[in-house]
């Protein structure tokens, strides 16, 4: 969370989350054949930028990325008045809290933001309480050990105001604002991890027993066995030459799931409304990563989405391909989708790093949704 004193422009944080975002604050790749749907997803994957001048740009999307928790000190338990009287909503980049989850550790480049909201009504149907009222801030940390080298922390603090209409951008604030407290008392980085249990949870992947499985021992494919899987399991990575592959449907010999299911993802039918009925196809090394538990999968590793319509016929399909051997937050995987079986010529998504794609793909094991067929 942060918090900020008397002193409108005296702010501190009081929150932790993770980074993992290639490159501190830069906006997420958004590929040229991007829907207007998917564009509006890829502004909500992208961080904050930076002007000329070095101030924060107000952030967009936020809303959309991993919300952790809302600290309330009101004013009647910190009398006469308390400094942040304020709920705080705080939310931390999804590629953030996926390394967060994976590691422990906030890696350069987090971004967080807490949205201020003041205390409205006290009284509701359900009793006496709390309830929030109307927005009346914005504030963002941001840990970029370039940029912020000599912050304690490499972190950096920024207020975009407490009234609306907040600023379009923000300079740093003064070290002695909000670094002193969160040395002396956040628990993990200069974040105040105690008061969030969604991290303290899942830091590491240890706490839920959902996060405890996601980072369970796991024996890995050797590089040996993964090249021995290759050969027809090769799925090309470029537009052209996959649209022809999936036409051709040289995937179809590859491990499947038993039947075609309503996908619990966002991909479409081609009305663009109503969930397509799918079923995925597992190349050799990714059919042998899955079924050996891996925590990470293989260079070359590929799943083919089949998308089926209302009369049970082939309508697109969705392929990820693990190009490179560090999935890189995303960017170390091909995606595509295509929604029709005869025209490939305008492709949903089409090359590595697709904000999209890897962004509702975040909570999956690897960037893997699918469970073992």
């Amino acid at each position: 969370m942060f918090t900020r004193g008397r002193a409108r422009g005296s702010l501190a944080l009081h929150c932790g989350l993770a980074a993992a975002m290639a490159g501190a604050c830069a906006p997420s790749d958004t590929p040229p054949q991007l829907s207007e749907g998917g564009a509006a997803a890829a502004l909500a994957m992208a961080k904050p930028t930076f002007t000329a001048t070095g101030e924060l740009q107000r952030p967009e999307g936020y809303r959309e990325w991993v919300y952790i928790g809302t600290p309330l000190t009101p004013n009647e338990l910190n009398p006469p008045e308390a400094p942040f009287p304020e709920f705080h909503n705080v939310y931390i980049h999804p590629a953030d809290y996926a390394h967060w989850k994976n590691t422990g550790e906030f890696q350069d480049g987090t971004v967080i933001v807490k949205e201020l909201v003041t205390v409205g009504s006290k009284q509701a149907v359900s009793g006496n309480g709390y309830f929030m009222g109307e927005f009346v801030g914005l504030e963002t940390t941001i840990k970029d050990a370039q940029r912020f080298a000599d912050e304690p922390g490499n972190w950096a603090y920024f207020s975009f105001g407490h009234a609306y209409p907040l600023a379009e951008t923000a300079p740093a604030l003064p070290t002695a604002s909000c670094n002193t407290c969160h040395d002396a008392s956040a628990d993990d980085d200069w974040v105040f991890t105690q008061y969030y249990p969604v991290l303290s949870a899942s830091k590491g992947g240890t706490g839920t027993t959902a996060d405890a499985a996601d980072a369970a021992p796991t024996q890995q494919v050797s590089t040996a066995a993964a090249q021995a899987l290759t050969g027809d399991d090769d799925v090309p990575t470029s537009a052209d030459a996959l649209f022809e592959y999936l036409q051709a449907g040289k995937y179809t010999s590859f491990a499947r799931e038993a039947e075609a299911h309503k996908s619990v993802g966002p991909h479409p039918s081609p009305d663009l409304v109503a969930k397509s009925t799918v079923r995925a196809y597992f190349n050799g090394p990714m059919d042998a990563s899955l079924k050996a538990g891996n925590a990470t999968h293989p260079k070359g590793s590929a799943i083919v989405k089949e998308f089926y319509d209302d009369n049970d016929q082939l309508s697109g399909w969705a392929v990820a391909v693990k190009a490179e051997d560090d999935s890189q937050n995303g960017q170390g995987w091909y995606w595509y989708e295509v929604l029709s079986t005869t025209d490939g010529s305008s492709p949903v998504a089409a090359d590595k790093g697709v904000a999209l794609c890897w962004g509702c793909h975040l909570t999956g094991r690897d960037f893997v949704l699918s469970s073992y067929p």
